[in-house]
């Protein structure tokens, strides 16, 4: 199964959460370009380089989701989307795909930059 694979099986997986504006990125060329520029000499410390980096993508993929989702509050939900706008999010897709390597982190730190998303309060976790 290829990356680009795995992230259309999360979508899936979502039941239609994710929204249908939200590219699916090359997440393959990605982690070519991580391993690339990863300045590490052991093999061992590059794959886990690559692997965090790719972890990343699908965490920010899954709270892109989340963001504009139509869930029930969640204390795994990190974004909340306070401003559906959708010039703002078109222009922050087209930003986002000029860069070499677009990715969902990317374009979270720019919905996120123009207010299109907040960070959530995060409740205190309760003692078990």
């Amino acid at each position: 199964m290829t990356l680009t694979a795995s992230i259309d099986e999360i979508a899936r997986s979502l039941d239609g959460l994710d929204p249908p504006w939200l590219p699916r990125y090359d997440l393959c060329a990605y982690a070519a370009k991580v391993d690339e520029a990863c300045g590490y000499t052991s093999d061992t410390m590059v794959g886990m380089e690559v692997h965090t980096k790719l972890f990343e993508e699908v965490v920010a993929f899954v709270q892109l989701c989340g963001a504009f989702g139509r869930l029930h509050p969640s204390d795994a939900k990190l974004y909340a989307c306070v401003r559906d706008d959708r010039a703002g999010i078109d222009d922050a897709l087209v930003r986002n795909a000029t860069r070499a390597c677009p990715t969902y982190t990317g374009l979270l730190a720019l919905l996120i930059e123009r207010g299109i998303l907040v960070q959530r309060a995060q409740n205190p976790a309760s003692p078990r």
